[in-house]
């Protein structure tokens, strides 16, 4: 989780406290529990989860005892689990098929080969749309071929991981550079009547420019309604998988740190194809 989503919760924590004329630091176990059962109304499961840890981390930042760990605040987490009835919803996974049907879709301007960058590199690196905004030229290696993930959501003290890219992410990566003259700052930057703004694209303008690019390039925009920033991420973990690369081999290049994050992600992967893989494979 990053910080600033932290920020955003504390805030929210913060507000609905000052509604009810209580602390919110330090907060009573009594509040927090109230809390939960409050978000859990409206709420998925993982944000209430996210904004307790919010709450967590601002007691931990002040040296503060945690209310987390009371069985109070235990006991309404585990209400707010029986509660949630749905499963977790996953963006769609943004496939090889999607891949090349997008790119084909991206127009010969400089946003076409901007956005065709970022989606190349956001599938081969498999990294989230937050990694993506904080990548510099300087991370490029000189020929292209392999880019450096400085800081993610599991390595928050940027020790970073190296990501291999395809012979043709890096000729679309090198177009952009080029016509763009970008020789160093943000890789990805937002454009200002058609001119580079000179800074880096916020995580929100990389998912709407996905969605969009996905909208341009299905006819019926059914499919492509669900895609999001994290479909790049998702499409590329389920192409391995179908590719029959193993979980550690996924973990790896994804910079997951658990299995069964992995396994969630792969669960939904083209269950078709891996059915047709299953039998051509037993029946020879």
């Amino acid at each position: 989780m990053t910080l600033s989503g932290y920020r955003n919760d504390l805030q929210l924590f913060q507000a609905w406290c000052e509604e009810r004329s209580v602390a919110c630091l330090p907060a009573l176990p009594s509040t927090v529990a109230a809390f939960i059962d409050k978000e859990t109304q409206g709420k998925a499961l993982a944000t209430v989860k996210r904004r307790v840890e919010a709450v967590k981390f601002a007691h931990r930042m002040a040296d503060l005892p945690s209310p987390a760990g009371h069985s109070e605040v235990r006991l309404a987490l585990r209400r707010a689990m029986r509660a949630s009835r749905s499963r977790p919803k996953q963006a769609m996974g943004l496939t090889r098929e999607w891949l090349e049907r997008i790119i084909a879709a991206c127009p010969d301007d400089l946003a076409g080969k901007r956005n065709a960058a970022i989606i190349c590199v956001g599938y081969d690196s498999l990294a989230r749309s937050y990694e993506l905004s904080l990548l510099e030229v300087e991370h490029v290696s000189s020929d292209c071929a392999t880019i450096l993930i400085p800081r993610s959501k599991t390595d928050q003290s940027g020790e970073g991981r190296v990501a291999y890219l395809a012979p043709r992410t890096r000729t679309v990566l090198r177009e952009w550079l080029d016509t763009a003259g970008i020789t160093s700052g943000p890789l990805f930057q937002g454009l200002h009547t058609r001119k580079l703004a000179g800074k880096p694209l916020s995580t929100s303008a990389i998912r709407r420019l996905v969605k969009r690019a996905a909208l341009c390039a299905d006819q019926e925009q059914s499919e492509a309604k669900s895609m999001s920033g994290h479909s790049m991420r998702v499409g590329a973990a389920q192409d391995m998988m179908i590719a029959g690369l193993d979980h550690i081999a996924i973990m790896q290049a994804g910079g997951w740190k658990t299995v069964d994050v992995v396994a969630r992600y792969v669960e939904n992967a083209a269950a078709h194809n891996l059915h047709q893989r299953r039998w051509a494979t037993l029946l020879g």
